[in-house]
């Protein structure tokens, strides 16, 4: 059975070698997959820079679902992501008040109206840098107005978030990152929280619709956000919106490229969108993994872990585990339980946004396979340097011009 376990293969000490060397390839970054089928045997394996290393699905699931034994691992700035309750209880509770569903639907339109207007300005063109020229530039209109601030700010955005990367969006599989590359992200971050304390002191003054101003008005009960968490809150808010989503997307078609079957059968139903999305986000999710931190001494599928053992979820890996999902290295766009991924993550620290970045993709899918005849690959793709934020640099595609 292919995700029987080999953790006690010669003492465990072979086995976390022998898992070292796959993610030490230079092939992992480019394709991790077949390295992630060794993970799922290898429950707890140990990295070289002692993290335990757990792949199965529901491993993952019982960890980010129990945040009193797997607390959240520190980072070199702030940002209420990695907050551990109560204080992440209560800033979720303010800050989720601008990410309902309702608050998602009065986007649509808007949403809708973008993707037609990308659209609008390379129709006539008949190639592009999907990525370039859609993927990245979506999730950027979309942030923009969500802020109400100039579009023009996107290349701010998008050179702290690279920036950030450095540090966050590699999973530490061999090491945690040098000290070089956690002051670039600190001083990134620092950067984006500034440029926010501009922001919210402006809107103190000037309330409108956007989400700085549903931040101020969010409370429960007398509790409000100050503005420092109000700043970061936005940080952490860009981050998830702007990279991911535009990753996501680029994950997505590259694998409707990679299945020509699977293409074929959207372009015969467009009511197939929704399976897209859910299936891209488990067969190629632009978040592998999520770090913890066990705060009791617990076990996990058999294995003893310490308190105070840092924990790497591969999350990538669980989305592709048999025992959950069958057949899971095929694209299958009508996939019945594509949804349960966890690319999104699961439990309290769930993404906000996940509602949102949904709307967005399936809206531009639609439209794109609709509005661009015989889309295609049209040269080599490009992957970028991250493999913790998985996605692409640059993604060639062409069509038919009318």
């Amino acid at each position: 059975m292919e995700s029987q376990s080999i953790a006690g293969e010669a003492g465990g000490e072979a086995v976390d070698r022998r898992m070292a060397a796959l993610v030490g390839d230079p092939g992992f970054h480019v394709d991790p997959y077949p390295a992630y089928r060794e993970f799922l045997r290898a429950p707890g394996w140990r990295t070289p820079s002692g993290y335990r290393v757990f792949s199965r699905y529901k491993d993952v699931q019982d960890i980010l679902r129990d945040p009193t034994a797997f607390g959240q691992e520190g980072i070199p700035y702030p940002n209420f992501h990695v907050l551990n309750p109560p204080e992440h209880t209560r800033l979720r509770k303010l800050v989720a008040k601008a990410f309902t569903q309702r608050a998602v639907n009065d986007r649509i339109g808007q949403i809708t109206a973008f993707v037609d207007e990308l659209i609008d300005d390379v129709v006539a063109d008949g190639s592009m840098d999907f990525m370039g020229r859609f993927a990245l530039e979506l999730p950027g209109r979309v942030g923009a107005s969500l802020l109400d601030v100039p579009y023009e700010d996107i290349h701010l955005w998008n050179h702290w978030l690279w920036a950030i990367g450095q540090f966050r969006g590699k999973t530490h599989y061999l090491g945690e990152g040098s000290d070089a590359d956690k002051k670039i992200a600190k001083d990134a971050a620092a950067a984006a929280a500034d440029y926010f304390r501009n922001l919210v002191a402006d809107r103190h003054s000037v309330r409108g619709t956007d989400i700085v101003s549903s931040l101020f008005s969010a409370r429960e009960g007398e509790d409000r956000l100050s503005d420092e968490e109000i700043m970061y809150s936005l940080v952490l808010i860009l981050g998830g919106s702007l990279h991911t989503t535009a990753s996501q997307l680029g994950n997505i078609f590259r694998a409707l490229f990679e299945h020509p079957d699977q293409l074929a059968l959207l372009e015969a139903d467009p009511s197939l969108v929704n399976g897209v999305v859910e299936e891209g986000l488990r067969y190629d999710g632009s978040l592998q993994a999520e770090y913890r931190v066990c705060r009791v001494d617990t076990e996990v599928n058999g294995v003893a872990v310490e308190a105070g053992t840092p924990i790497i979820v591969a999350v990538g890996a669980a989305n592709r585990d048999p025992e959950q999902f069958p057949d899971p290295d095929r694209f299958d766009i009508r996939r019945e339980n594509a949804a349960q991924h966890l690319t999104f993550g699961m439990g309290i620290h769930r993404c906000l946004g996940a509602q949102l970045a949904q709307a967005e993709m399936r809206i531009a899918v639609e439209a794109l396979i609709r509005r661009l005849p015989s889309l295609r690959q049209a040269g080599a793709l490009e992957q970028h340097e991250y493999d913790r934020w998985r996605g692409l640099r640059s993604l060639p595609v062409a069509w038919e011009v009318a």
